[in-house]
């Protein structure tokens, strides 16, 4: 009596069998975000002409975002299209959201932190940004401290030119560290512009301080480009500390 064949596991059937046209698609596209040719932040191509760089239907397409998203790697866009969310599929717990929220003394850790970060960040900007880079810094600024813009997008506007500033560093691994605290630090940021720091002399004061660091970067100075950015950080972290004091059981 011969023995009987062992069955092949699950396993080695599923690691044996072609992967669906979708699940290529999303390992191609994962692999692009990884590198750093889509970062987080960016929008996609459209559908079609994803499917047409990659030689694919549109709905092999579909199914692989669809996959993606499920994933945490990338989010719909309101209004359409589809933004990169994070590159490790890790999303940022709410939790650190509401501790810096609910605290100034919170918020003032995550600013020493960003000082920490930042000013690195901006040093390597210095050193590392394309003329391309500079020229997305300068309109980040300019939108960021336009007068004629709605008070509601400060937060964003904000966030948006320090996130310019890691792009211009070069460095994916910055950006990404930095793409994953996006909610904290834009909880930071409402809560410094809207409820504890806002007003006039805040205002010039962040305008000033955003002018001179984009502008060291733009003379590839790094000295200057790292003083302004820490210049600026332990202003705001200054800030934090008198609003404490001064603030109303």
């Amino acid at each position: 009596m011969q023995p009987a064949k062992p069955v092949p596991s699950s396993d080695a059937v599923d690691a044996n069998r072609p992967k669906r046209i979708a699940d290529q698609v999303a390992d191609k596209l994962l692999d692009m975000i990884t590198a750093g040719v889509f970062l987080p932040g960016d929008r996609l191509p459209g559908e079609r002409q994803l499917a047409e760089d990659m030689k694919v239907s549109r709905v092999s397409i579909r199914a692989a975002l669809q996959k993606l998203k499920t994933r945490g790697y990338l989010r719909a866009v309101q209004g359409g299209g589809t933004e990169v969310l994070s590159s490790t599929g890790i999303e940022m717990d709410t939790a650190m959201t509401d501790l810096v929220r609910d605290s100034l003394n919170n918020l003032r850790d995550l600013q020493e932190i960003r000082c920490t970060l930042e000013t690195w960040a901006a040093r390597r900007a210095a050193i590392n940004a394309s003329d391309e880079d500079i020229e997305l810094l300068r309109i980040a600024y300019r939108q960021a401290h336009d007068p004629r813009r709605a008070p509601k997008y400060r937060a964003d506007d904000d966030h948006r030119l320090h996130m310019m500033i890691g792009r211009a560093s070069g460095s994916i691994i910055y950006y990404h560290v930095m793409k994953m605290l996006h909610d904290v630090l834009q909880a930071a940021l409402t809560e410094i512009r809207f409820n504890n720091l806002s007003g006039p002399s805040f205002d010039r004061m962040v305008q000033e301080h955003h002018y001179a660091i984009v502008e060291a970067i733009a003379a590839r100075d790094p000295d200057a480009s790292e003083k302004a950015m820490s210049e600026h950080l332990q202003a705001v972290i200054k800030y934090f500390t008198l609003s404490a004091v001064n603030k109303p059981n």
